[in-house]
């Protein structure tokens, strides 16, 4: 009897990073890992990896070298220091929120941002798992946690993005409610998904600082959300469950 397979599906993993806790994780960076598997052999760049070997599958410099950008990425090393500056911004996190911890854990290689450019930290699925953080990230402690939620979401996102598209070929750029131009409508939902985890970590804190920018976040949120709204016919089925679930969170 030959097995039947089933693609995975996007509401199989339960909601959405950092927003839902039964999102799984684990199945997603499994689809990953078999995803990349097969690209490699593909390519030619197996290597003598085997599918088993997710870790391998898993880590940064893999993921970069199957990227098929040649889009340059602005990126220095960080600083011994600085290295264990995020170290323990990453653990902070995890210890304040329990149902995160799997998510801060992705294999992500973190290097300093050069040239800024303006921004305090960057990420692109032209450079998967790697995150750039400015002089500016590591301002305060609660900078840099803002910072490293804010581009580890990012990264969850870009690994459902790698399996399940979000917008159909060709969309037209949107311009986001803080006026940053040329963003493509899975762009938007990644920024409407950061707003929303930044509002669960704020709301977590629970400072005096927290009530303020968590309205500033719904009102930005809601803002990339209504803009996706308006280019909904440039989203895939995925996009369309994603902006829904999004939805949801504000």
């Amino acid at each position: 009897m030959t097995a039947v397979t089933t693609a995975p599906r996007l509401a199989d993993l339960g909601g959405l990073p950092f927003l839902d806790d039964g999102f799984a994780a684990r199945r997603l960076l499994a689809i990953t890992a078999a995803v990349r598997f097969s690209a490699a052999c593909r390519r030619g760049l197996a290597d003598g990896a085997s599918a088993r070997d997710a870790e391998a599958w898993l880590a940064p410099a893999r993921a970069r070298a199957l990227s098929t950008s040649t889009t340059p990425m602005p990126a220095r090393p960080l600083s011994a220091a600085r290295r264990r500056q995020v170290t323990g911004a990453l653990a902070d996190l995890a210890a304040g929120t329990l149902s995160w911890r799997l998510l801060l854990a992705l294999p992500v290689r973190y290097a300093r941002l050069h040239p800024a450019g303006g921004a305090i930290s960057a990420s692109s699925r032209d450079w998967p798992q790697h995150v750039l953080l400015a002089r500016e990230a590591f301002a305060t402690g609660r900078e840099l946690a803002e910072q490293v939620t804010h581009e580890l979401a990012h990264q969850w996102l870009y690994l459902i993005e790698g399996i399940w598209p979000l917008q159909n070929p060709g969309a037209a750029t949107l311009t986001l409610p803080s006026g940053t131009r040329g963003r493509s409508p899975a762009e938007v939902l990644g920024a409407a998904h950061v707003a929303a985890v930044l509002i669960r970590l704020y709301q977590h804190a629970g400072t005096v600082h927290a009530a303020g920018r968590i309205r500033a976040l719904a009102v930005y949120g809601a803002g990339c959300l209504d803009l996706a709204a308006s280019a909904s016919a440039e989203l895939t089925e995925a996009g369309a469950l994603i902006a829904q679930q999004l939805k949801e969170a504000f």
